[in-house]
């Protein structure tokens, strides 16, 4: 997994070995259970967030945890994985694989754990014009009036690149984009009664 995630990374021009050896990064495959046994999360990232001076870390992905807790612990043990993540004063990432029924309204966790967290960005990827586009969304942003456009984003060697909004399109998130009716109804009325 690890030869994985490093060749993944090399195609979008990211040297991981590299950062690995100057102290910048460190790649730590586990399982879910460990994290989840009494003092898991000390023994398995403790010693490396102290090695590298840690600031932020991703975790990918939280949903893994479902495959060892019953639904009903899920809350509690994603709260007791955030709160230890917080207490050693890092700045967290952690991705959660949310299930997206078509034209549906989107639960963002299933768990109602959003609570935990100070901001969701929900990524999804949406056909418009028989292209398939990557969109992105800040759901949440605690204590900021943030930006609540839908925008295309792309994955480059130089990182994320956040795009322009989506103009001219409505329910892109959902899965079923249509043009927007207004922008239709104008041009149907500036081309019938526009011009004289």
């Amino acid at each position: 997994m690890p030869d994985q995630i490093y060749r993944d990374a090399k195609n979008f021009g990211w040297d991981l070995p590299k950062l690995e050896k100057e102290g910048k990064f460190k790649l730590i495959c586990t399982t879910p259970n460990l994290l989840l046994e009494e003092d898991g999360a000390e023994i398995i990232l403790g010693e490396p967030i102290k090695e590298i001076n840690a600031k932020r870390i991703v975790i990918d992905s939280i949903t893994h945890l479902e495959m060892f807790i019953p639904p009903i612990d899920m809350r509690k043990e994603a709260y007791r994985l955030l709160r230890f993540l917080k207490v050693k004063g890092l700045s967290s990432m952690c991705l959660w694989e949310s299930t997206q029924t078509i034209g549906l309204s989107i639960a963002v966790t299933e768990f109602g754990i959003s609570f935990l967290v100070d901001c969701i960005i929900l990524l999804n990827t949406v056909e418009i014009e028989s292209t398939m586009r990557k969109a992105l969304v800040i759901m949440k942003m605690r204590g900021s009036n943030h930006d609540k456009r839908l925008r295309e984003f792309e994955i480059t060697s130089n990182g994320i690149n956040v795009l322009a909004p989506f103009r001219d399109y409505e329910g892109v998130i959902t899965g079923t984009p249509r043009k927007s009716v207004t922008d239709e109804l104008a041009k149907a009325w500036i081309s019938n009664f526009g011009k004289k």
